[in-house]
């Protein structure tokens, strides 16, 4: 049961890292590029952190 909770987180994070990436992507003000590309590595090392666990 427990690890089909930290699956659930895993894809979770893999699915908001790759939404922040292509937001990034079309975004025009720099600004919010960075704040994207803040929210993107942040999912991206939970991601790996969760992967881990699996």
């Amino acid at each position: 049961m427990l690890k089909m909770f930290i699956r659930g987180k895993y894809y979770y994070h893999l699915f908001q890292h790759r939404h922040n990436e292509l937001l990034q992507q079309d975004c025009l003000d720099e600004g919010l590029r960075m704040k994207l590309k803040v929210k993107a590595t942040y999912h991206n090392s939970k991601a790996v952190e969760m992967g881990m666990r699996i």
